[in-house]
């Protein structure tokens, strides 16, 4: 972190020097002739710039980026931070445009930290490469329920429903479920729970939950 202060630190010295030097030749050139000040300006702050690009991202620890990259490249993925995850996962995308993995594994990065709408975007970019891939839609199903703070919107029942066409995973029928109890039809409802029931292990702990939904014995909503 340290040489990326430095580089902040430098670059807002040289840029006040360069606007200096900038005023103090408009005023003895009486207004005319700036031109070649400016453009030194601007080179400073293009210098400064690339100093900066050269050390990296602040958000990493200091060392030039691509180095930073690799090194992680070598490290348990399991010991990564956030960051670091999304980092490997994105150079990933750049170097394979074509494969879903890295946009639906940074999809799901971003959603555990609660970015839905860039986890929804990555879920899209996946879908957009992989348009059948179930964690893809279940992915973007959960970042738009996250996005309307918990609520299942009608954009995202259809999307849960092409999930459930994919899958036999129990989740996109709950949350059909649950979209049918917010609207009040309790019979529909119960049809949901009971195809989430059917689908899951026998140790599922939304089992009991799901038995108690399906069978009408919750009392309505």
């Amino acid at each position: 972190m340290i040489s990326s202060l430095v580089v902040f630190a430098f670059g807002a010295f040289a840029l006040a020097a360069a606007a200096f030097w900038v005023l103090r030749r408009y005023r003895d050139a009486g207004g005319r002739r700036v031109r070649s000040s400016m453009l030194a300006c601007i080179g400073v702050a293009l210098a400064g710039l690339g100093v900066y690009l050269a050390i990296g991202r602040p958000e990493l620890p200091d060392q030039p980026y691509q180095a930073r990259l690799e090194a992680l490249k070598g490290r348990d993925p399991r010991t990564f931070t956030a960051d670091e995850a999304l980092a490997v996962l994105a150079q990933a995308a750049r170097e394979h445009p074509e494969d879903a993995l890295p946009f639906l594994y940074s999809g799901q990065v971003l959603l555990s930290q609660g970015r839905a709408q860039e986890a929804a975007r990555q879920f899209d970019a996946a879908l957009r490469r992989a348009p059948q891939m179930p964690e893809a839609l279940m992915g973007l199903g959960r970042a738009i329920v996250r996005m309307e703070d918990g609520r299942v919107t009608p954009e995202a029942v259809a999307v849960f429903q092409q999930a459930a066409a994919l899958s036999d995973d129990p989740a996109p029928w709950i949350y059909q479920a649950m979209a049918a109890m917010e609207t009040g039809d309790e019979t529909n409802a119960r049809r949901l729970w009971g195809e989430a029931l059917t689908r899951m292990a026998p140790d599922d702990p939304r089992r009991e939950m799901a038995a108690r939904m399906s069978s009408g014995a919750a009392g309505g909503r």
